[in-house]
């Protein structure tokens, strides 16, 4: 969706500098598969995470993408600290986990994906923060990833980090 300043002048067929996109923003519990280690200025860290939504039917959760956006230096040198403890092996550059940690995601959406198993991938996902309050069992399900498809509305949760 597309908004334009009140106080700026009409000019049929442009956009220019007065108009302003707006992205609705939902926001996910998801459980943290694994991390990759990072590139360029993230080199040592484990950065790229890897997310999955739990499977409502008691199965290992679902993967439905990855991402490194949102984390912050302190954030990155707790996660290299940290995930390790959870790692159950390693694929290259991937180090996997045990599907116990939960992390905020802020996203503008979902699509179709034939990459992830659940059919469906988040759009423009960033990490707010880890949801040390929750466990894999209270993150959100691959069927609330799913309603974003078709329109549904997602769950929220609270803006930013505590």
């Amino acid at each position: 969706m597309l908004v334009k300043a009140l106080d700026s002048p009409y000019a049929a067929g442009r956009r220019g500098r007065a108009w302003l996109k707006v992205k609705p923003a939902h926001t996910l519990d998801l459980v943290v598969l694994g991390a990759e280690w990072g590139h360029g200025r993230r080199t040592g860290t484990l950065s790229n995470l890897h997310l999955g939504a739990r499977d409502p039917d008691g199965g290992p959760p679902v993967m439905v993408g990855k991402t490194f956006k949102g984390l912050t230096d302190a954030l990155l040198a707790w996660q290299t600290e940290t995930l390790p403890r959870y790692e159950t092996h390693r694929d290259g550059p991937t180090v996997y986990l045990h599907p116990e940690l939960v992390v905020e995601i802020e996203l503008d959406g979902a699509q179709v994906s034939r990459r992830y198993p659940g059919g469906v991938a988040l759009r423009f996902a960033r990490v707010l923060r880890y949801r040390p309050d929750k466990d894999a069992a209270d993150a959100d399900t691959i069927d609330a990833v799913r309603a974003m498809l078709r329109g549904g509305t997602a769950p929220t949760g609270s803006p930013g980090g505590e």
